[in-house]
């Protein structure tokens, strides 16, 4: 095994952000269809939108507990690529790989924050794809696998 190991952990934020404004968007709703007397404060829960809402939110902490626990994350090291999770792990050395494409969204310049990686590994029918923005320290991701497609093309 290689000693230079770069990992890139999988990023969680996007389900983060999707849980708190679901909750924020049923606090609101909550507060909004409550109804304020002299006496006493109602607020509707009994409503089916608080139901669709809460459905949603069900979900969305689902998926950002099932993300959490399998801990995902790319590990580069000087001779593979690793596909690392909680439960196991993936490994593609370079020496497998065909070709490395790499696909960026043409609105940014070249920073491939919306870069698409497609890597054609030799005993594999489907293309493996892997989006950079997915991985913390996207950039340097970017770098390394512009550096790694680089490479390859000049082995061939």
């Amino acid at each position: 095994m290689s000693t230079k190991e770069h990992v890139f952990r999988r990023r969680n934020d996007f389900y983060y952000i999707t849980l708190l404004v679901y909750i924020a968007f049923l606090v609101l709703y909550v507060l909004v269809t409550g109804t304020v007397t002299t006496e006493t404060v109602m607020f509707g829960f009994r409503d089916p939108v608080v139901y669709v809402v809460g459905i949603f939110i069900l979900h969305a902490l689902v998926m950002l507990l099932t993300n959490v626990v399998r801990n995902r994350s790319l590990v580069l090291t000087e001779d593979s690529m690793i596909f690392r999770s909680r439960f196991g792990e993936r490994r593609i050395p370079f020496r497998d790989v065909e070709r490395i494409t790499l696909k960026r969204d043409r609105r940014k310049p070249n920073d491939g924050t919306f870069a698409v990686l497609k890597l054609h590994v030799a005993d594999r029918r489907r293309v493996l794809r892997l989006r950079v923005a997915n991985y913390e320290h996207e950039k340097e991701l970017y770098q390394m696998l512009k550096k790694l497609q680089h490479d390859l093309k000049q082995s061939e």
